[in-house]
């Protein structure tokens, strides 16, 4: 193989190296499309179970984020009475 060849062949290997970190960070891109999807979903199952939630997995989620809210709320009512004092 000569110098020429040799030279071709790194070039096409560099440009398809190019190419695919291009398609892997499409990929990525998609990928965070789906994750930010799947909380909005999650958003508006909570907003309408929340008044509701039901004894079955679903329900106990419900729950589980409405007592980790509450507890934010009371941390949050700590931090304005250490910032008052």
């Amino acid at each position: 193989m000569g110098f020429k060849e040799v030279v071709e062949t790194v070039k096409n290997e560099a440009s398809d190296a190019v190419e695919i970190t291009k398609l892997r960070a499409k990929i990525s891109k998609e990928k965070t499309a789906i994750k930010s999807n799947y909380v909005k979903i999650g958003e508006l199952i909570y907003e309408q179970q929340k008044d509701m939630p039901g004894d079955d997995e679903l329900g106990e989620l419900v729950k589980a984020i409405t007592e980790s809210k509450e507890k934010i709320d009371g941390l949050n009512a700590d931090i304005q009475k250490v910032n008052e004092a």
